[in-house]
């Protein structure tokens, strides 16, 4: 577990990105583009972005969580046969998936069909944009809105703030969390208002920060939301490559329900983890299962290395079944 020198090499035999990208647009050493119009909530300009020919380099240092997920996306692409199945929870605008999409274009062609599930419609439009500007029809793949959750029961679901990927139904949705925000609504004189709100729409109206913690809050409104489970997604595949995960702490009621179906079909899994309770029950919870443990990396932590200095704000840990091989 993090020998980070044995991927001292793993980006070799890709050719960085050089050429010209379009104005407004950002872009990777893969060549992926991203509309930065999707980054604005994070202080990115679009108009300072693209409209010039663009040199990139293989990442040759761990700068943090993205150098961890594109190791996963070398390793998942390189180890496919025939065909190749990628998963991404809490997919915000997609772009783990176009990763994974140009990584096994780069390393491995084949036919590849990627599934998205995010629960903010707005990052569900951003997804089909996503995938149409890097050259993928949305059409040909599982982009599904809904929240991540261990039931399909409909879940209380912070709607809001596109591009943030700070939504979750975790704390939104425990019997305390609806408790109280039931006695907020009846103290505040607006039980009708949310009643009429619900009865109507399937939103409560009421708007919460998702960021408090943040000089720069992040608004959403609490909605209804259809939710589906990850046994749900596994389902239909014999054979699952890659199933990343951002699910801002849902990640501790959407995995341990599909363990059993995981450990049948999913060669390689990483997640973003949040709170340390959460990382290490994670943790445990796959190997327990019998999965190797490749990388974990407590979240908030700070790391010197020789392959570099890096610090985390998610948990890094991913995760290799052997009992999901290749022949």
């Amino acid at each position: 577990m993090n020998d980070l020198g044995a991927y001292a090499n793993v980006f070799e035999g890709i050719t960085p990105f050089s050429g010209m990208v379009p104005q407004g647009f950002l872009v990777n050493f893969l060549g992926g583009l991203t509309d930065a119009g999707f980054r604005t909530i994070w202080g990115v300009d679009p108009a300072a972005e693209g409209g010039q020919v663009v040199d990139t380099d293989l990442p040759d240092r761990i700068g943090g969580e993205s150098w961890f997920e594109m190791v996963n996306c070398v390793e998942a692409a390189r180890e496919a046969r025939g065909s190749y199945v990628m998963m991404t929870l809490g997919a915000c605008y997609g772009g783990q998936a176009v990763d994974a999409y140009k990584t096994l274009q780069a390393v491995n062609p084949m036919p590849a069909r990627l599934v998205a599930v995010e629960g903010v419609p707005e990052n569900v439009a951003w997804i089909r944009k996503n995938f149409r500007d890097n050259g993928i029809d949305p059409d040909r793949h599982w982009i599904v809105e809904a929240a991540m959750s261990s039931s399909n029961e409909p879940v209380i679901f912070p709607v809001g703030s596109p591009g943030s990927g700070t939504q979750n139904c975790v704390s939104t949705n425990s019997n305390q969390a609806r408790d109280t925000l039931v006695n907020q609504v009846i103290e505040t004189g607006n039980a009708e208002k949310v009643l009429r709100n619900l009865l109507l729409g399937n939103s409560t109206g009421v708007q919460i920060n998702m960021t408090p913690d943040y000089e720069q809050p992040f608004m959403a409104e609490l909605c209804y939301v259809s939710a589906v489970t990850l046994n749900d997604l596994l389902g239909p595949f014999d054979r699952v490559d890659y199933v990343e995960a951002d699910l801002q702490q849902s990640e501790i009621i959407v995995f341990p329900p599909a363990m059993a179906q995981l450990s049948a079909k999913v060669r390689r899994v990483h997640i973003g983890t949040h709170g340390l309770e959460v990382h290490r029950e994670m943790q445990a919870l796959f190997e327990q299962h019998g999965w190797e443990v490749v990388f974990s990396y407590d979240p908030n932590s700070h790391h010197d290395t020789p392959q570099g200095s890096f610090d985390l704000n998610d948990g890094v840990l991913s995760a290799v079944n052997p009992r999901v091989a290749y022949g």
